[in-house]
C-alpha cells in the first residue's frame, strides 16, 4: 500500500471473538480518521515481529512479538505521540528510534505497514497502528539494541517476547499474558495482529481468550 491508497483502505476484518463493543467501536478507516487530524492528538506505535518455527521447553514458539513494559507499569508497543505537522510514518520511526534502538535506515516503517486507525473521542486521540515484519536474526539483534535505547529506564522499563503459546495447565503463557494491564487497546491490537498476520487462528484466539477468563483462578495454573 502506497501513502495514497492508503485513504482507500476499508477498516481491517474482525474475527467473530473480537467483535466486541471495546475494539469495534474504536475502528475506523485511515480516510475517516482525516477529518479528527487538525483538533485531535495524534499517536503511532507499531507492532514489530519476525517469523519463526522451533519448539521450547514450554511450547511451540510461532512467531517473535516484541512488545515492551512502559513507565506506567503497563505494557504495549512501541511508538508515541506525533508532533505536530509530523507525519505519522516518521513519527513512529521517530519514537522507536528513542525507545527501542530501531534504526530506520536499516528496516523502517512506511505506509506499506499500516493495519489500522483508531479514535478515542473522551482523549480527543486519533491512533494510526503498523505492523513490521522482520527475520529473527534482525529481531534478535533489535532486543540487544534496546538496552541502549535513549528512552530506556524512562519511558520503556522493559522489552519482551509475547508468549505464543499455551502450556498443559491450560493457563500459562498467552493466556496468563493477556491477564496483564496493557494500554489503551494494546491487548486488541495483539490479537487482531496474530490473526491478520496468520500466526494464530480464529478458533485458536477465541479458545486463549476463554482460558485467559475462565482459568486464571483455577488452582493448579502454576
Amino acid at each position: 500500500m502506497t501513502e495514497a491508497t492508503k485513504d482507500e483502505r476499508p477498516i481491517i476484518q474482525i474475527p467473530r471473538c473480537l467483535q466486541i463493543h471495546t475494539v469495534t467501536k474504536s475502528l475506523i478507516s485511515y480516510a475517516d480518521s482525516l477529518k479528527y487530524h487538525s483538533t485531535y492528538q495524534l499517536a503511532a506505535h507499531a507492532c514489530i515481529w519476525a517469523p519463526t518455527q522451533r519448539a521450547s521447553l514450554f511450547g511451540e514458539l510461532r512467531a517473535l512479538v516484541m512488545m515492551h513494559l512502559r513507565f506506567d507499569g503497563t505494557f504495549g508497543f512501541p511508538g508515541g505521540l506525533i508532533e505536530p505537522g509530523e507525519d505519522a510514518v516518521i513519527g513512529v520511526n521517530r519514537e522507536m528510534a528513542e525507545e527501542i534502538g530501531w534504526d530506520s535506515a536499516v528496516h523502517a516503517v512506511t505506509w506499506e505497514n499500516y493495519h489500522s486507525s483508531q479514535v478515542d473521542h473522551d482523549k480527543k486521540l486519533v491512533l494510526h497502528f503498523f505492523i513490521t515484519k522482520i527475520t529473527e536474526s534482525q529481531y534478535v539483534a533489535l532486543e540487544k539494541k534496546c538496552l541502549s535505547a535513549h528512552e530506556y529506564g524512562n519511558e520503556v522499563f522493559g522489552t519482551i517476547r509475547v508468549p505464543l503459546y499455551t502450556m498443559p495447565n491450560l493457563y500459562s503463557g498467552l493466556p496468563a499474558f493477556l491477564n496483564n494491564k496493557f494500554v489503551g487497546t494494546a491487548k486488541q491490537q495483539l490479537l487482531l495482529m496474530l490473526y491478520h498476520m496468520n500466526i494464530m487462528t480464529e478458533e485458536e484466539i477465541s479458545d486463549v481468550m476463554y482460558k485467559s477468563q475462565n482459568l486464571k483462578l483455577a488452582p493448579n495454573r502454576f
